[in-house]
């Protein structure tokens, strides 16, 4: 399959998952708390394009980028229930799932050839 694909269904994934996080944040009387299953899908398509990737661009998973980003993966996947045990504390948490994002595409964009 051709890369652009992969990084496609990355990003797309990538998408998804703040798109879910992002309405865990807006208060049930304001019509939030989505209850699908946009979150899980997100990961699981940013996890399928991200190894996609590796392997058509034969990087090795050992990588420290790939590990932090793992890292970052693990953290987004967890990240739910903060959203939903905390609901008091949406506006820092979604701060700081930007900022997981932003350090995410830095490592993608910047430390793939490292």
């Amino acid at each position: 399959m051709d890369p652009i694909i992969y990084k496609w269904m990355h990003l797309s994934g990538l998408a998804l998952t703040l798109l879910a996080l992002g309405g865990l944040a807006v208060p049930a009387a304001e019509g939030g708390r989505w209850r699908m299953p946009a979150h899980g899908v997100g990961l699981l398509l940013a996890l399928v394009g991200g190894f996609g990737m590796l392997a058509k661009y034969k990087i090795d998973t050992a990588h420290p980028m790939v590990l932090t980003k793992i890292a970052l993966w693990l953290v987004l996947g967890a990240s739910v229930a903060v959203f939903k045990r905390k609901p008091a504390l949406a506006a820092p948490l979604v701060g700081a799932t930007w900022a997981l994002f932003v350090v995410g595409a830095y490592l993608g964009l910047h430390l793939r050839n490292g």
